[in-house]
């Protein structure tokens, strides 16, 4: 898992930062990189980053505290 972790990692973030993808914001001339692109990215290919997968735990464990 770790190892397609990185694979799928290197690959998302080579396509979200290449500049036909860079996201136009003020003050940085060259662009910001599509973080929306990354994460889409990174959970289509089977590996959620560790924000969204954080955040889906948190989600799991509250739901868990609800039906109790």
């Amino acid at each position: 898992m770790q190892e397609l972790r990185k694979h799928n990692d290197k690959y998302c973030s080579d396509l979200a930062s290449r500049p036909e993808n860079r996201i136009a914001t003020d003050g940085y001339p060259n662009g910001v990189v599509n973080q929306a692109m990354f994460i889409g990215c990174m959970e289509y290919r089977g590996t959620p980053t560790y924000e969204s997968y954080a955040s889906m735990q948190q989600k799991n464990d509250e739901e868990r505290k609800i039906s109790e």
